[in-house]
């Protein structure tokens, strides 16, 4: 299985806060190929409160096994292409979903808006 973490997703894997037991048992699998958009490294240095650096998210990344995903124009491309969901307009989460319907990867996610988003694997509980 293909996985592309959210940001609150990774950093609820390397703080140690709990996911659904399914969830964390896919992502402990072996054979699961975990991904990490530099996105995600955005988004958190964009949010002081969190107190981390980029160091943390590099070490997150390296600690879980996961794959940095940059961003592509061909990624690009499907976020260009990605309809208007009512109010979701979080540019970091719509970079995600693009990147995840570009690369042909389930994203786990908690955010329920991500299920209006055809053609998106989303994996949560």
């Amino acid at each position: 299985m293909r996985l592309l973490l959210d940001t609150n997703v990774f950093l609820r894997w390397t703080t140690d806060v709990s996911i659904p037991g399914r969830i964390e048992r896919v992502l402990r699998k072996p054979s699961t190929e975990r991904f990490v958009s530099i996105v995600t490294a955005w988004e958190i240095l964009m949010k002081p409160k969190l107190n981390l650096r980029t160091s943390d998210v590099e070490a997150g990344i390296a600690a879980m096994g996961a794959t940095l995903l940059p961003v592509r124009f061909q990624h690009l491309e499907a976020l260009s292409a990605l309809p208007e969901q009512g109010n979701h307009r979080d540019p970091f989460a719509r970079m995600l979903i693009a990147q995840a319907l570009a690369e042909d990867l389930s994203i786990v996610s908690s955010d329920q808006r991500f299920t209006d988003y055809k053609d998106l694997r989303v994996i949560w509980d």
